[in-house]
This record gives C-alpha cells, structure tokens and sequence, in this order.
C-alpha cells in the first residue's frame, strides 16, 4: 500500500513540473510574438504635458516633537503620598496641588520651632524685667555661652562634612548619567544612519518594481521578474520598518537618559541648596553664640553691657523667628503643585508610596502647541529663517500639519555638523504628543513658473524630445531655469501645452513617429493611454 502512495504523489509532482514547464513555454512563444510585432513600428513612449506650475524648493530633515514646557515635579522633602488624584491624560492648571506628602515630621519641626522660640522670648523678657545681676548668675551666663559656642563650632564642622560627602554623591550619580546619555546619543545616531540606508534600499527596490511592471505590461519583461521585484520590495520594506523602530527605541533610550540626568542634577542642586542653608544655620549659630558669650562677659561691667546682652536674646528671638518660618516652609512644601498649566504624560507613583527629592511623582507638559526639533546640514544654515512654513508628516497621522520655523540655533553641533532647527506645530486636538516621529520639509523658496516639465524629460545635452501634432518625434533644445521637487523650470524652446516624452522604451530618433501609451500627470501619477481601435487590428493582423 505505501508503494502505491508514494507512487501516487510522485505522479502527481511529475504533472505539475510537466504542466509548469508548459505554461513557462507559452508565456514565453507570447511574448516572443508580442515583441516581433512590434520591431519596425512606432516607439512606445510616455510623454508629459508642459504647464505653468510652482517650483517649491524645500529642504527636507526628520524631527522629534517636544513640549515647550515639561515639569518633573518631586518633593523637597521625603515622605509618604497621602493625595494624588491625577492620572495620564489629566489636565492640570498652574498652581493646582497635584499630591501631597504626610506633613507630621515637618508639622513636628514647626512645633519644635514655636516653642524654641516661645523659650527665647521667656529668656528676653525675664532679661527685660531684671535690673541686677550678681556675680554668679554673669559667670553662668559666660560658662553656658561658652559651652554653646563650642557646641555650634562643632555642629558646623560637622554640618560641613556631611554636605560635602551629599553633593560628592549625587554629583557622581550626574556624571554616571551624563554618560549614559552620550553613549543613548551615540546609539541613536547609529540607528538613524541605518535607517537613512534602509530608506534608500526600499527606494531603489521600488523603482525597479515600477520599471519591471511597466515592462511587464508593454511585453518586455516575465511576470517571473516583476514577481521578484515585488518580493524585493517587501523585503526592504520590512528591513526599513525594523530600522526605524530600532530608532524610536534609540530616541525613547536618549530621552529617558535625559530624564535621569535631569533628575540627577535636580538632587545635586537640592543637596547644594539644602547644605549650604545648613551652613548658614549653623554659622549663624555661631554668631549668635559668639555675640551672646561677649555679652555675658560685658555683663561683668556696667550697664551697657547689660544692654548689649539684651540685644543678644533679641537676636536670639530673630534666629528662633527665623527657624519658625524656615519650618513653615518646609511644611508648606509637602503640597505639590504645578507651576504650569498642562497636561498629565506620565505618573512614576502610587498612593501610599514614599517619596523624595529627585524622584518625580508627575511628568506635566504644555501640550497647546509643540516644538519639532529638526537637524539641518551646516551648508544650510543661511537659507532657514523665523518664519518660514512647514510641512510636517507624523507617523500615525494621515494629514500633514503646517508649521512654522520658530527658532534656529546660532551654532552647530561640534560632532554632527549640523544646527538645530526648532518648528512650532499648533496641537489644538492634542493628536501630537512629544517623542513622535516627523519628517520635516521646510519651503526656502516658490517660484511662479509660466513653463515647467518633469526632470525626467530633459537630456543630459539639455534638450527634450517633443511629440508634434502628427505624432512625430522633434528634438529641441532648450533654455532651463529653477528647479523644485521633480519639476525644471524651461525658459525659451518649449510653450505651455507642448507635450514632451519622459519615458521611451525604446530609442527615439528625431522625425520618427511615435506611439503615446502614458501620460505624466501633475501629481507624480500615470495615466495609461490605448491606441486607437484601427491601430489595434492592424497590430493584430500583422501578428
């Protein structure tokens, strides 16, 4: 039974290869008599129309959008969430308080200040109410200023040495991001460059998809290879796709690189601003120890020095004073709010969750309008300006949006070459969100141009072949001016409405006659055009 099987599928394989081989053959017998009808006929071409058009000029580069105004907003002080009602997609206004952090140790240290303080106003007003002293209440005055003197001096030795061990620390971790942010930069600028290299090998497969397609149809080709090209064009297609994910994965590696040195500077800067406070806390304790030994000493004297000791403890409420309120601030700052009007993009934390300096709990951004960070060649820095319009394509959005150059930076990148091109893109719908994808065209030039022909139709002598009247070939030379886009500007040899070939396939000599099986249209697009009814039967009868 397995002999018969195997007997049945080979037989079966044999008549396929057999009925394969036959239909290669008579594809082939037809196109061999496609081709011998026409040897002696008029040459096929594509012609295209002169007409007046628009010569824009643009200068085309990729971007990234970016929100004009973005806030990490983190505690300065750590503690637990006990607010946070926002979540993405929120919309916040400026000033709102977006969380807040548990406030009792810092409602501890207001307290702890408002008696030190009621304390200092106690010693001052027992001062005030004493008009003697003796020896020994003076001596006791000097020990204990002494004492408290010695005490501050050592606090800020201290207080000194624990600062600079803070900030050696979250200066480290800056560096550690900076360079984890060239190295997300360096990773970027490779992916791009593959990219770019993707995009031209799809551009080339698909232009020898056209070719061999419109081959195929005039006869020229096999379906075999316009088959190939197809699949060629799938393949770079795909290669192109994974290219530019692996960009967008580099670009999300370098903004989150930049969100963590952000972060990291935040911290480094909190640590100076909170040290050097520190400091000043503990040399003006110093200096109201100082100020309050001189005083006890002044007291062994007469009566002006008992005023000057007054005015120690005067001093001594002040700091005190001072103290409360510096307590006060820090528990005004367990409520976080936005310092701009925007929109919620991203929430690193929960509801019950500890958090601290440099540790965002809320991404907000402005999200009305967007910038679009573009890098141009330094060759053409001088022809961008303020102003000038822009055509912007996002990935994910159909229609392209128009912009407008906002900013261009008065110097290059060192190791690019190139500047930085900021457009502003109006986002009334929100459909724009920052990090997304544009390819960028930006007008330098228009030109009002009475007659214009596609690229493809002029010589390299700078001449073009027009198809008269009578369906004949005339070479003609001519006077060409701009250039834009696929489009040449044609200033004398050539009228409005003259047609002129851009694609022969096969050569052309000069009064032969010709036959117009396409037309350029103005879009880029091809229009197919049949011979006439009494062309085809004499085709078919010849053949």
């Amino acid at each position: 039974m397995g002999w018969l099987v195997g007997g049945a599928v080979l037989g079966g394989l044999g008549w396929l290869v057999w009925g394969r081989i036959q239909a290669e053959g008579a594809e082939a017998a037809k196109l061999e008599q496609e081709q011998s009808a026409r040897r002696g006929g008029p040459s096929s071409v594509e012609i295209a129309v002169a007409r007046a058009s628009d010569l824009v000029e643009t200068i085309d580069s990729v971007g990234t959008a970016s929100a004009p105004f973005s806030v990490n907003l983190s505690p300065r002080t750590t503690g637990r969430i006990t607010f946070l009602e926002v979540r993405e997609g929120d919309a916040v206004k400026e000033g709102q308080v977006v969380a807040r952090i548990d406030g009792s140790e810092a409602g501890a240290r207001v307290l702890e200040n408002q008696a030190n303080l009621s304390e200092a106003r106690s010693r001052l007003a027992q001062a005030q109410a004493t008009t003697q002293s003796n020896d020994v209440q003076i001596q006791q005055g000097i020990r204990q200023a002494q004492a408290e003197l010695n005490s501050a001096q050592a606090a800020l030795e201290q207080v000194r040495a624990d600062v600079q061990g803070s900030v050696a620390e979250a200066n480290g971790a800056v560096q550690t991001s900076k360079s984890a942010l060239v190295s997300a930069q360096a990773r970027k600028k490779n992916t791009e460059a593959q990219a770019k290299a993707s995009k031209v090998a799809l551009d080339n497969a698909k232009a020898r998809q056209r070719r061999l397609e419109s081959l195929f149809q005039q006869g020229f080709r096999s379906g075999q290879e316009a088959e190939d090209a197809q699949a060629a064009t799938a393949s770079a297609q795909a290669g192109y796709e994974v290219a530019l994910g692996a960009v967008e994965s580099a670009e999300a590696d370098v903004n989150s690189a930049r969100s963590r040195l952000a972060a990291d500077e935040a911290t480094l800067k909190a640590e100076r601003d909170a040290g050097a406070a520190q400091v000043r806390a503990a040399e003006a304790r110093i200096d109201q120890a100082e100020s309050g030994l001189a005083q006890s000493r002044a007291n062994q004297s007469q009566s002006p020095a008992y005023r000057a000791n007054l005015r120690a403890l005067e001093a001594g409420v002040r700091a005190a004073e001072a103290q409360l309120k510096a307590a006060g601030v820090s528990q005004s700052e367990t409520s976080l709010r936005s310092p701009i009007s925007g929109t919620i993009t991203s929430r690193a934390a929960d509801l019950g969750s500890i958090a601290g300096p440099g540790q965002p709990v809320v991404r907000i951004e402005f999200l009305d309008w967007l910038f679009v960070d573009a890098q141009l060649p330094v060759a053409e820095s001088g022809r961008v300006k303020k102003g000038f319009p822009v055509s912007i394509k996002f990935d994910g959005l159909e229609d392209p949006v128009i912009g407008q150059v906002d900013q261009v930076a008065p110097s290059a990148d060192a190791e690019s070459r190139q500047f930085l091109v900021k457009v502003r893109v109006p986002n009334p719908d929100r459909s724009i969100r920052p990090g997304m994808f544009a390819r960028v065209s930006i007008e330098v030039d228009r030109t009002a141009a009475q007659v214009t022909i596609p690229q493809d139709a002029l010589s390299e002598r700078g001449s073009v072949t027009v198809v008269t009247a009578e369906g004949k070939a005339e070479m003609r030379p001519v006077k060409t001016g701009k250039r834009g886009g696929s489009l040449v500007e044609v200033l004398s040899g050539l009228k409005a409405g003259e047609k002129v070939v851009v694609l022969a396939y096969n050569p052309v000599r000069d009064g032969a006659e010709v036959q117009v099986t396409a037309e350029r249209l103005p879009d880029g697009g091809r229009k197919v055009i049949e011979p006439p009814a009494e062309k085809k039967e004499s085709e078919k009868r010849s053949a």
